[in-house]
């Protein structure tokens, strides 16, 4: 996608007024570069990139009402509103997030080939590929009869177990810094089993009021045999409580994503699994509100 080169950014304002003109005369605008509305500044890291955003999104969401996808990529928001056969997009970029708008059809077409045969990596040697994907996650909120034409509700399954650690790194740190934007105070979690010790099962969140990932494991069947407590603490576990270990990574660590998506990838592996193949995902939820789609997510999803 190209980005505008206008020398003077719109700011909220500007951003609002510019989706209303793309909402309401997409004809045209179809074909036009793309107009940067939140730049993020130089060498930003999560919140600064989220906070440039927020009051971008803001004026937007004010303007056009809530979107019909929320969503995120590797690369910053990957928000829509559709008004029928055309998108207004609001994507992250190199440089910061954009506005464009699309005709449905096509743009849809386009994404629906980047995740299902373009960009993720088949085999363990290739680059794993997550960070090209068009969304890591989409969310749809509205009701049943205004769900959009297209929906992928397919995954892709990570070829290594490096790639899975990149695909879930690049998927919670989107959400720690796209749902306090988008979805303000909402939680999120997804549930982990895995094949050789079913019916275990590991459960990953993001919690915005109490500002951490979480992930706890369940062991209320498993015997204290000698050696597991501090097998489980080399895997990176943190707290027993009474049945399930426990690990917190707080949101202003900057390698919370990172150290999450480790632990996970040792915990399941520690317990036999041998590809993430032999792993599913199910419980997907945002506050228990809409449906979730996690193209991102590396692993099977029931």
């Amino acid at each position: 996608m190209v980005i505008g080169t206008s020398p003077s950014l719109p700011g909220p304002a500007g951003a609002a007024t510019r989706a209303r003109d793309l909402y309401d005369r997409p004809d045209a605008h179809l074909g036009a570069p793309a107009v940067l509305v939140a730049p993020y500044p130089p060498g930003s890291g999560r919140a600064a990139r989220r906070e440039a955003l927020r009051p971008v999104y803001e004026a937007v969401a004010a303007e056009l009402g809530e979107p019909t996808l929320y969503g995120g990529s590797a690369a910053g928001p990957s928000v829509r509103w559709h008004t029928g056969p055309h998108v207004v997009l609001l994507a992250g970029g190199p440089q910061g997030a954009t506005l464009s708008v699309h005709t449905a059809s096509d743009l849809h077409g386009r994404e629906y080939t980047a995740v299902e045969s373009g960009s993720v990596g088949w085999r363990p040697e290739d680059p794993h590929g997550f960070d090209a994907l068009p969304y890591l996650w989409l969310l749809h909120r509205g009701p049943g009869r205004d769900w959009p034409a297209f929906r992928w509700d397919g995954h892709h399954t990570a070829a290594s177990w490096e790639h899975l650690e990149s695909s879930l790194e690049l998927l919670l740190e989107s959400w720690m810094e796209q749902l306090p934007v988008q979805v303000p105070g909402d939680w999120a979690s997804f549930v982990v089993g895995c094949a050789r010790d079913w019916p275990r099962h590991l459960r990953v969140g993001y919690s915005q009021d109490r500002g951490q990932l979480s992930l706890m494991v369940d062991h209320r069947t498993t015997a204290d045999v000698p050696g597991l407590e501090e097998t489980m603490r080399e895997r990176g576990w943190q707290v027993r409580d009474g049945g399930w270990w426990r690990a917190v990574f707080p949101d202003d660590d900057l390698a919370a994503a990172r150290s999450a998506a480790r632990l996970l990838v040792a915990d399941v592996r520690g317990r036999g699994s041998v590809c993430p193949d032999e792993l599913v995902a199910w419980e997907l939820t945002v506050n228990d509100h809409g449906r979730l789609w996690l193209p991102g997510i590396g692993m099977p999803v029931n």
